[in-house]
């Protein structure tokens, strides 16, 4: 029978992918590169969720709070965003230093035990969640998935061609803001998992891998969610074998699947 610890870890990895479909669909967006910044944005929330939580004894787990932070910054960063690529790199300054400010500040105040549980969110470690933990992550990631499946359509359409889309009649602002919202779910459940300072790995590289190995949209689908699987099951191995931080490892494997699917996509062009 497998260790608590690591069954937990392995559920951890299976939530996780449920995240990588719709990261490639933000970067056919055009628009991945947001949900690294985003997922800075619960590491404010949990700051927060955990300072109530020295107050109101029982308050609900700060991930809820981490969720909330990080679907409220990227549809407030879309919005503002819209006018300009420097109206957009501007919030997402302001955004990131919002949340790192928050945490630093909330942090200093905390007991030691609750200084802990907010360094989760920084660096996590998929080992050490707890049973509550899965549970949440087990919801916010069947959200995430169950929004892309429910407007996998209406999101192609405003990735490949807005403009006909709206006057199509489609609610162009109405499924972007959906989109950017199922996006930051699953930034925070990235972030829960792999902790705020590694999250580009498991939010970027499965798509960034996908769109190197295919050009069909259910291709790239499939092998972000495959790379993440992969990534996280070896990266475990790695960790458990030669104990090193589980975290790290995974990041580890996904860059060099990363590298490796690169380096098959230059010599291909070079031998056509």
């Amino acid at each position: 029978m497998l260790d608590p610890f690591v069954l937990r870890a392995l559920l951890g990895i299976i939530f996780a992918s449920f995240s990588a479909p719709v990261s490639t669909i933000m970067l056919l967006r055009g628009a991945l590169y947001m949900s690294p910044e985003v997922s800075h944005a619960a590491l404010g929330g949990a700051a927060l969720g955990v300072l109530l939580q020295v107050f109101i004894p029982g308050l609900a787990d700060p991930f809820l709070f981490a969720i909330i932070f990080c679907i409220a910054t990227s549809i407030w960063i879309s919005r503002v965003g819209r006018s300009s690529q420097q109206a957009l790199s501007m919030m997402l300054s302001v955004s990131l230093a919002l949340s790192v400010m928050l945490y630093a500040i909330i942090r200093s105040y905390l007991p030691i035990e609750k200084k802990i549980m907010v360094d989760s969110y920084l660096v996590s470690d998929l080992l050490l969640i707890s049973e509550t933990e899965v549970l949440n992550l087990a919801i916010a990631s069947t959200i995430s998935i169950l929004m892309t499946i429910v407007f996998y359509r209406e999101f192609l359409y405003i990735c490949f061609d807005m403009e006909t889309a709206e006057s199509l009649g489609l609610k162009v602002g109405l499924y972007d803001s959906l989109l950017f919202a199922t996006s930051a779910i699953a930034a925070a459940v990235i972030a829960r998992t792999m902790g705020v300072l590694l999250s580009v790995t498991l939010l970027v590289i499965p798509a960034a891998v996908s769109r190197l190995t295919t050009r069909r949209v259910s291709g790239m689908l499939i092998t972000s969610f495959a790379t993440t699987i992969f990534s996280g099951l070896c990266g475990l191995a790695l960790s458990l074998h030669f104990n090193i931080p589980t975290g790290g490892s995974i990041a580890l494997v996904s860059i060099i699947i990363f590298s490796l699917a690169y380096l098959a996509r230059f010599i291909k062009n070079r031998l056509v």
